[in-house]
């Protein structure tokens, strides 16, 4: 992991805050259960949408639970997003620093319009 980032455990609530940076305007995502994601999607500054920080709920239980493979965020459970938020969110788990803490996945929805049919000749 090149990204440079800090972290804070709360051994009491059982809670990994890691912080990739400071911003005035945030929002936050909850990529999974336990999981939320703490960015900047650039609406008020004008910038590129950036990852602020992860907070990992009951941590050492899914530390426990992902020992031997990494955690893997779905997706397909953050559609009800806006629009904005939904395109900033996925800039934002895709590139480091968050893709160097999570793998996200990404799949084919089962709902996909209906393929063109031929012309009759």
């Amino acid at each position: 992991m090149d990204s440079i980032y800090t972290t804070n455990y709360d051994e009491d609530a059982d809670v990994l805050y890691v912080s990739f940076g400071h911003s005035k305007s945030i929002t936050g995502v909850e990529l999974a259960d336990n999981v939320l994601l703490r960015l900047d999607t650039g609406k008020t500054t004008g910038v590129s949408p950036r990852a602020i920080g992860l907070t990992f709920v009951s941590f050492q239980k899914m530390r426990a639970a992902h020992w031997d493979r990494p955690l893997r965020v779905s997706l397909s459970n953050l559609r009800s997003l806006p629009d904005d938020l939904w395109l900033a969110t996925l800039s934002v788990v895709t590139t480091p620093p968050v893709s160097d803490f999570l793998s996200v996945d990404l799949s084919l929805a089962p709902h996909f319009p209906p393929l063109p049919q031929p012309l009759a000749a």
